[in-house]
């Protein structure tokens, strides 16, 4: 039955996917790539990740959450942004391209994301782990990245010259609107249903943390950005911005939360032992990332290269790992 029920919700999830994809694609049209890529299927497709990570602060499992983060900014950084260039620039895109161009501001907001990625390693390093203080730090920081883009988003709608209709915003709003409520309701139960197959299955702590749960809870941001470039491979950058916006994220607002949700639930004010092997190798390859995506000219290579990366990193991360990283399981 777990089987069953996971392959109905992920198929659900899937049409939410393609609903916040139209969206996002109109949404684009009026202010730009970069703010509704990063900050608004930013925002909706991280979600579910959020929902877990809480979730297991609450329940005490610190590592859990820690290494459910962690898998998540790996995959983004590696998988998804591989992917989104393979099918942008093969056959698998209705309308493919050789080559994907990103803007000045997506450039821009790569070497951000290189800046938030040291600043979380620093803090979690400097105090052995994250307190309120580094929260609060990390979620400045965030601020400051929607002003930015949010600031950018406004310039973009005065150059454009025919800005979609009334309607078709309204439309692109709904899409939005349904998608982000079916991923909120459903994708909680649909990681819960991965999690308990893989604990049938006898499947270790540690992929289930730094594998699985990431894949199940990233599902809706993954199959967004796919469906986006299936479409088109010009609608490439939406994507792009989508992991990028979301890394961002991942490196500043969901760390700021752990040490407030375990001072809530716990009286905590410190979230130990955030630093281990794959949160500093999650953090060299994001400076690979950044190092490519300033670029700004991405091929299919790229492509390979990321996804190569992916695996190499998780092979690397699950040698090393100390059997001990997640105790009580």
């Amino acid at each position: 039955m777990a089987v069953i029920e996971f392959l109905v919700l992920l198929l659900i999830i899937a049409g939410a996917a393609i609903l916040l994809s139209l969206g996002a694609e109109i949404l684009a049209e009026r202010y730009g790539a970069n703010f509704t890529g990063s900050i608004v299927l930013g925002l909706i497709t991280t979600m579910p990740e959020y929902m877990f990570v809480i979730w297991a602060v609450i329940k005490g499992q610190y590592h859990m959450a820690v290494g459910s983060a962690v898998g998540a900014c790996v995959i983004l950084v590696t998988l998804g942004y591989g992917l989104v260039l393979i099918v942008a620039t093969t056959r698998l895109s209705r309308k493919p391209v050789r080559v994907v161009e990103l803007s000045r501001t997506t450039a821009i907001d790569a070497w951000y994301l290189g800046g938030t990625a040291i600043v979380a390693l620093l803090l979690a390093w400097e105090g052995n782990g994250l307190d309120i203080k580094d929260g609060i730090i990390l979620m400045l920081l965030f601020g400051g990245y929607m002003y930015q883009l949010a600031r950018h988003a406004r310039e973009f709608s005065k150059t454009v010259e025919t800005a979609p209709p009334r309607q078709q915003m309204v439309k692109a709003a709904l899409f939005l609107l349904a998608g982000a409520v079916i991923i909120f309701l459903l994708t909680e139960r649909f990681v819960d249903s991965m999690l308990e197959i893989a604990h049938l299955a006898g499947i270790s702590p540690f992929a289930v943390a730094l594998i699985l749960s990431p894949l199940a809870s990233e599902m809706p941001e993954k199959l967004t950005a796919y469906f986006t470039v299936h479409r088109d491979g010009k609608l490439a950058e939406i994507s792009v911005c989508n992991f990028l916006g979301s890394k961002v994220n991942h490196n500043s607002l969901l760390l700021a939360m752990l040490p407030f949700v375990a001072y809530r639930w716990h009286g905590m004010t410190n979230v130990p032992n955030i630093i281990t092997i794959p949160f500093i190798l999650m953090t060299v390859i994001t400076f690979f990332a950044v190092a490519n995506l300033a670029r700004r000219r991405l091929t299919f290579k790229h492509g390979v290269m990321f996804a190569t990366a992916y695996l190499l990193l998780i092979g690397a991360a699950y040698f090393v790992a100390d059997p001990t990283m997640f105790p009580g399981h």
